[in-house]
């Protein structure tokens, strides 16, 4: 499980971010008591949702 600060470290953004995120339901969270943790499977499911296909273009 990892921390707000070590979930934007890992996508490379503020843990701002991923408060917005959290606040959106864009990502699930684990309450522990009034910490806040984020399972790596979770972080690593948002990461594959969030991916955009580059466009192919063939060549003549």
């Amino acid at each position: 499980m990892l921390t707000v600060d070590q979930a934007a470290e890992r996508l490379g953004t503020t843990p701002r971010f991923i408060r917005r995120l959290r606040a959106e339901r864009r990502i699930a969270v684990i309450k522990l008591g009034k910490h806040i943790r984020i399972d790596s499977n979770d972080l690593d499911a948002y990461i594959t949702a969030s991916r955009q296909e580059a466009n192919q273009q063939a060549v003549v």
